[in-house]
């Protein structure tokens, strides 16, 4: 069993927390999946991808999010056309009531004022230091390298996106429980 693998089986069923790009991917493939390869923040990303995030955040009980990744989504959704802005803004206002989403969607803040006391404020900006401070009470899973290891390093759980793409056939086979 890999180390990714390991980690996925630790966690699986408890809390999971996406960045801001995956919980965009995920809102907007549940929105229209057409929409991930022309969408310029997320074209990288194919309605495959999508289907593994919604498979992977269905295996966690909760999903964590923070104020300042809501805020993120919901400003880099800016750039999609205008004739889709308001029947998605629809589609991420279901989401956040956890309507239609296997996992109850939890949101966890601190202060602004205390995240720019942190190291990883100067290093990723608020959003990702909003990300650090959760990240202990819950797998995060990002598609940031650079915080991927920083997090790491500070001995959290958490994946990339990447390397859960590599593992995914790995991971589905696992025992349920």
């Amino acid at each position: 069993m890999t180390l990714e693998e390991h980690i996925f089986s630790r966690h699986k069923g408890r809390r999971v927390l996406l960045d801001s790009n995956l919980l965009l991917v995920l809102v907007t493939g549940n929105y229209d999946t057409r929409l991930l390869g022309t969408f310029k923040r997320i074209q990288e990303y194919t309605s495959e991808d999508h289907e593994l995030l919604v498979w992977f955040v269905g295996k966690f009980r909760i999903l964590v999010t923070t104020p300042h990744v809501l805020t993120e989504v919901s400003n880099l959704a800016n750039g999609l056309s205008e004739w889709v802005k308001t029947d998605w803004a629809i589609s991420f206002a279901s989401f956040l009531q956890s309507s239609g989403v296997q996992s109850i969607v939890e949101e966890r803040w601190d202060e602004g004022s205390k995240l720019a006391l942190t190291p990883e404020f100067v290093k990723f900006g608020i959003t990702d230091s909003a990300v650090s401070a959760v990240a202990t009470e819950a797998l995060v899973l990002t598609e940031d390298y650079r915080l991927s290891g920083w997090l790491r390093s500070r001995r959290v759980d958490v994946l990339n996106f990447r390397d859960l793409r590599d593992i995914q056939h790995a991971i589905r086979k696992l025992p349920h429980d």
